[in-house]
């Protein structure tokens, strides 16, 4: 109990020195904006989320004249109406997201007096179930993937068999990859360390990957500039394979996550397994798949029984 007061009387002497400031040397909306990336990166947020984030708040930042600690609850929810007009619920309610964080984090740093967001702004969203993708359209795929390159055939059985991230994928190094016992060391959310599984399959692809890669590269995925390839180029390619399968709906990295997650359901892995398997810090995060596994039952049910 005395630490939290102690950090309490220092948030509030830092709020007094930053109200005493004179007019000139109250920091400028970009320079809080800088520190409070850097609070994030030092959070260790992904990539993702920074590029989120950065992108959001410059957007809000870019067109105004006031300052943050003059903004009012008015100001942001206008700029929200304005803003997010065509934008869907989703969209809006991660603005929002961010949006509170940074001025929480000014409020906390003693740059404004006061949080100008309002808990009714959110809106109720139903919680989506996972896409899926079915085990004929998956084969498709695959045999997809079999006329491309190497690299890509690899990308895909390595996704589809380990249920890894894709920022996680593309960050594997080669000492990372252990092909005889068909393991990779991933660093997941918060830089967290897990070994995943993959296939036999993919093991005898990786191996042969592997001797192709050029000695002086240290990454496994790679694109024509012998660098690691990025997000964007992944996307690319997996969405290539998707639109030549005529597969329904948009074809990523995450619905081979979900595919990976819901046929280890299926095939009566346990929760906590499947957790462990995906990186997830929490195992409510993973009962969304029995969710899903329970309502492709009751449609099975009512498919062949009425």
């Amino acid at each position: 109990m005395p630490e939290r007061n102690n950090m309490t009387s220092i948030n509030d002497k830092r709020k007094e020195e930053n109200m005493e400031r004179e007019p000139e040397n109250i920091p400028t909306n970009h320079e809080i904006l800088r520190d409070f990336m850097l609070h994030m990166q030092l959070a260790n947020r992904s990539e993702n989320t920074l590029e989120t984030y950065s992108r959001l708040l410059n957007r809000f930042l870019y067109h105004t004249s006031i300052p943050i600690h003059e903004m009012t609850s008015d100001y942001v929810w206008e700029w929200l109406k304005e803003h997010g007009r065509d934008k869907k619920e989703t969209t809006v309610a991660t603005w929002i997201s961010i949006l509170s964080s940074f001025f929480t984090f000014c409020d906390n740093e003693g740059y404004i007096e006061g949080i100008p967001m309002k808990s009714r702004w959110r809106p109720r969203l139903p919680k989506p179930l996972p896409r899926y993708i079915g085990k004929e359209e998956l084969a498709i795929i695959k045999i997809q993937s079999e006329a491309g390159n190497l690299r890509n055939q690899v990308l895909f059985e390595f996704l589809s068999s380990s249920g890894c991230r894709i920022t996680e994928a593309l960050m594997l190094d080669k000492n990372d990859i252990n092909v005889e016992e068909r393991t990779a060391r991933v660093k997941g959310k918060g830089s967290k360390l897990r070994t995943v599984h993959f296939s036999h399959r993919c093991a005898i692809l990786l191996e042969e990957h592997l001797k192709r890669l050029p000695e002086m590269s240290d990454g496994i995925f790679l694109n024509q500039h012998k660098r690691k390839l990025t997000r964007q180029g992944a996307h690319k390619i997996l969405r290539e394979m998707g639109e030549t399968a005529q597969l329904v709906g948009a074809f990523g990295p995450h619905r081979l996550r979900h595919t990976f997650a819901t046929s280890l359901l299926a095939k009566g892995a346990e929760l906590s397994f499947i957790s462990e398997e995906l990186g997830h810090s929490q195992l409510s995060t993973t009962r969304v798949y029995a969710r899903l596994l329970d309502e492709k039952l009751v449609t099975m049910y009512r498919k062949y029984m009425g």
